[in-house]
């Protein structure tokens, strides 16, 4: 049991629907006792996206990666599946896949984490080697330390769940399996066939000045489209869109926006610049779908393409976010795909100015002595059942 520093009578205001929720108290995005007590009952036991699978297709494949600030090693171990392990080693907590080779400009600032492919992970700092499932298989010098066994030392891992080719983990070991509380979100996405798309140039922002869930509700809602966006969204109008029915057993929140006409793009010309999916419907490629995998999993579906973000908070106001397009194999294998894919990325920017300073603001609002806790509007209803999701995970903590 832990006890959430803001009485939970109040969150609780926050679940039902939006006809009758209200917004979470202010000081859900800036305190720091309640991201501490967030941390544990939120990302303490739900599944964290690590990655795609097509990201590591071999043996010895791996990413390091950091959630809620533990280093980890995603990699296709040597029985072909996907382990994630910690990347810290047992002997004095060094992070193993961190970068030594450092400049005078930067050697205050983390550690660099990195991605590639070996048979062995050596900590830099006193060559310490551990295999592809994290057993220790060298320690130099260690001989006369009395009792001291390699078999004992292992990398501590997390369990594993594979969805559509995203990879997740989870810290808690006893957490229910995640795909079957996907089944309604799989049914909307079976044509788009996402377990087979490819990730291409994956990056991370790592400094993003605002709560992780300011982040998570701007992608979502779309009660903001065709007023932030106006002009730039009215291929894809606020009142085009619609959520999902949601119930507490789903792990994601989804909503789909019809567009004016098919193969709709979220760049000046507002037309797709690729191919569209080969297997969508002419109703399919005349709508947008969101979706998050709760907490963090973001993810949008347009005709010609998608595209997945991670939000991973670093602090009561701030957060790392990862972004990457996915495709079909077969528009990454086009001639003139590089040039494409600039534009394509260009065309998101123009969306990214209007959001950022935006969520910047409402972070800054929410800090004030005047934040609201305001209603909804029915274009903004996946809020309500994002509040709901997080109020039964807060209320779970605080009994356990």
């Amino acid at each position: 049991m832990i006890e959430s520093p803001i009485p939970l009578e109040s969150l609780r205001r926050s679940s039902g629907t939006f006809v009758d929720a209200i917004g979470l108290p202010p000081e859900v995005y800036s305190d720091a006792d309640f991201h501490r007590f967030e941390m544990q009952a939120v990302f303490g036991s739900e599944w964290m996206c690590v990655g795609r699978q097509e990201q590591i297709p071999n043996v010895g494949d791996y990413l390091s990666v950091t959630r809620t600030g533990e280093p980890l090693i995603v990699v296709r171990s040597k029985d072909e599946t996907i382990r994630v392990m910690s990347a810290v080693c047992q002997h004095r907590a060094m992070c193993i896949t961190a970068s030594v080779e450092r400049t005078e400009d930067d050697m205050l600032d983390p550690p660099d984490f990195q991605s590639g492919s070996g048979r062995t992970f050596r900590c830099p700092y006193h060559y310490w080697v551990y295999d592809l499932e994290g057993q220790l298989t060298g320690a130099p010098e260690m001989s006369k330390t009395t009792g001291f066994e390699m078999a004992d030392i292992q990398l501590p891992s997390l369990i594993v769940e594979e969805w559509q080719g995203f990879i997740f983990a989870n810290f808690d070991d006893a957490a229910p399996p995640l795909s079957p509380r996907l089944a309604k979100l799989d049914e909307v996405l079976a044509n788009y066939d996402v377990a087979n798309l490819v990730t291409v140039d994956p990056f991370t922002i790592p400094d993003v000045p605002f709560n992780w869930k300011i982040m998570v509700e701007n992608f979502m809602e779309m009660y903001h489209q065709s007023r932030l966006h106006q002009g730039i969204h009215d291929f894809a109008p606020s009142s085009a869109g619609s959520y999902a029915e949601w119930e507490p057993d789903d792990a994601a929140m989804f909503g789909t926006c019809g567009t004016v006409e098919p193969d709709g793009g979220f760049n000046p010309t507002s037309k797709a610049l690729f191919p569209p999916f080969p297997g969508l419907s002419l109703e399919e490629r005349q709508q947008i779908v969101f979706a998050v995998v709760a907490p963090s999993l973001l993810m949008g579906f347009q005709a010609d393409s998608a595209f997945w973000f991670y939000v991973d908070p670093t602090g009561p106001t701030s957060h790392a976010l990862s972004m990457a397009y996915i495709f079909p194999a077969s528009t990454v294998e086009l001639p003139d795909f590089g040039d494409t894919l600039e534009e394509a990325i260009a065309g998101v920017s123009t969306f990214n100015v209007q959001d950022m300073p935006t969520n910047v603001a409402t972070q800054a609002g929410m800090q004030s002595r005047f934040a609201p806790r305001g209603r909804y509007s029915w274009q903004e209803g996946v809020l309500a059942q994002l509040n709901t999701w997080l109020v039964d995970r807060y209320e779970a903590a605080a009994s356990d």
